[in-house]
């Protein structure tokens, strides 16, 4: 499937769990699932499957055009994409850190390892 759409929904469907869902690598499924647009749609079929006594998964109740989108998102996230989420969050942690001397609190954790 390098690069060619697959034939049908289902396969779409169980490309986006193995990609996702079935990766063992937590980076790509932050960087997935931290997209707002992604956050949006699954928010939206949580609630439909939630609504349906949770019968199934969520991507049961997915719309073609939604199942098409997350499945371009997920065979989007490059490591390119998946080294710029660890920066962020690196960053954020360290903005963090950077917060808690000013405000004269110690944390403790990785960070202050080296500060």
């Amino acid at each position: 499937m390098a690069g060619d759409m697959p034939e049908t929904f289902e396969d779409m469907v169980r490309e986006i769990l193995r990609l996702i869902d079935e990766s063992g690598d937590y980076w790509k499924k932050a960087a997935f699932y931290s997209d707002p647009e992604v956050g949006a749609i699954l928010d939206e079929l949580y609630q439909r499957w939630e609504a349906n006594d949770r019968q199934g998964m969520p991507l049961d109740y997915a719309s073609e055009e939604e199942v098409c989108f997350l499945y371009r998102k997920a065979t989007s996230i490059s490591d390119e994409v998946v080294e710029m989420k660890k920066r962020e969050f690196v960053n954020k942690s360290m903005a963090k850190d950077r917060e808690d001397v000013k405000g004269k609190r110690k944390r403790r954790g990785f960070f202050s390892l080296f500060g």
